[in-house]
């Protein structure tokens, strides 16, 4: 770089007064050489705010993202990170700011201690940290299936429609999900997938699948559509299934077997909150085929529950009694329909599985495993003690008969001592 030297003059006009003239003097002085660099006070850096700067060394370009770059990009570095206000190299004391404006009696003036090192140490430590994210603790009836995801959890009802305020209804979360639609003319588009079941939890229901730039907004936009889409499914005694179905969508095959009261809902974790949800308490339920699948799982469900036949329907079809046998009523046969009409045939209709329990399987059957062969199956000692156990098998049982029938004296309880 070339620098440019300039030699200036300096001229200075002096009165003399002598024997009552005047003259004029000039004196000239030479002043010392000044050196000039060029200079420029704009600057990139100057005009651009935070974003701007930190966007051209993280970003990535709209034709990278169409090809995928960017996935491992730096992340952004708070540098206000660790600063405090009034603190800097020159290492001042500001009186009222970084320090006290009265010591006693005497005034603290502004002045300069020098920079410290551990207040720099201690800035670019905590500019290097990996930012660290905790999770937020919720209650235990709000979590959902895992502490990672909202699959599962509770959500705010659906919005009022005119005068009705879908009062008892609840709300919970089946899926919820980052998608991306990617084109050749449009970088990638990434919105997110709910969908969320709603009902009173007495036989009403719905689901809706909804998608959205943020997430709790496609929450509500699906549980509003689901709002739209309730249906009735009749539930026996208001507490499980009218019979046993099986239901299947693309992949997904769900065997649901109705179970008596108390039995509890044994099933997949999708199908437990959709039955909590309607009111179904006691069901066991087998998910075969493509198990995590959630919205065929959902449409499969809804589909068995909804083509469901109650007692009476039955009846009207096979035009026989529909009969109803219990271990709590002592196998007593109790006649739950009759035709309407009052015709009954005599004989059952042909190519008619008369089984209750597998009438609406459509001749399949889930897959029973059978029992695992326990490890020590062929060790020596385990087929002793089964060759003894195979000898005195009944003997309990046949000593217990022949004592009934008086061919074996009864066992007397032995007398006490004091006796």
């Amino acid at each position: 770089m070339s620098v440019a030297r300039y030699t200036f003059f300096a001229l200075r006009q002096i009165n003399v007064h002598s024997k009552g003239a005047s003259h004029l003097l000039t004196s000239c002085r030479v002043l010392p050489t000044v050196s000039i660099y060029p200079a420029r006070n704009n600057s990139f850096f100057r005009h651009e705010d935070n974003d701007r700067l930190w966007a051209s060394v993280t970003g990535v370009s709209n034709t990278g993202k169409k090809k995928g770059r960017g996935k491992k990009q730096r992340s952004i570095i708070n540098l206000h990170k660790g600063q405090i206000i009034g603190e800097g190299r020159a290492g001042m004391v500001w009186p009222g700011l970084t320090s006290e404006t009265k010591r006693g009696d005497e005034i603290i003036k502004r002045s300069q201690h020098g920079p410290k090192q551990e207040y720099f140490d201690n800035i670019i430590k905590q500019r290097g940290a990996k930012q660290t994210f905790r999770s937020v603790k919720l209650m235990p009836l709000q979590r959902g299936w895992t502490g990672t995801t909202r699959a599962g959890t509770r959500s705010y009802p659906p919005d009022p429609v005119g005068d009705y305020d879908f009062e008892g209804f609840e709300t919970r979360i089946l899926q919820l999900k980052k998608v991306t639609n990617t084109s050749g003319t449009v970088k990638a588009v990434f919105r997110f997938s709910a969908m969320v079941v709603v009902g009173n939890k007495n036989g009403i229901g719905g689901y809706a699948v909804a998608k959205a730039k943020k997430w709790d907004a496609a929450v509500r936009k699906a549980t509003n559509q689901a709002a739209q889409r309730l249906q009735y499914l009749h539930r026996y005694e208001g507490h499980t299934l009218n019979h046993n179905f099986f239901s299947q969508q693309t992949a997904t095959k769900v065997y649901a077997f109705r179970k008596e009261e108390g039995y509890g809902l044994v099933c997949h974790r999708c199908l437990k909150t959709i039955c909590d949800t309607i009111g179904i308490h006691n069901m066991y339920a087998k998910v075969e085929g493509s198990t995590k699948n959630i919205q065929n799982l959902t449409k499969a469900f809804f589909n068995g529950l909804r083509e469901q036949e109650t007692h009476q329907e039955l009846a009207d079809r096979l035009k026989l009694h529909v009969v109803e046998i219990r271990k709590e009523h002592d196998y007593l046969p109790v006649v739950v329909a009759s035709p309407c009409d009052g015709v009954v045939t005599k004989e059952p209709p042909p190519k008619e599985e008369l089984n209750f329990e597998t009438l609406y399987f459509d001749g399949k059957m889930s897959l029973q495993k059978g029992k695992k062969r326990p490890f020590y199956a062929d060790d020596e000692g385990h087929k002793r003690a089964e060759r003894h156990r195979r000898m005195f098998r009944i003997q309990q049982k046949a000593r217990h008969e022949r004592m009934i029938y008086e061919l074996e004296p009864p066992i007397m309880p032995k007398e006490s001592e004091e006796s």
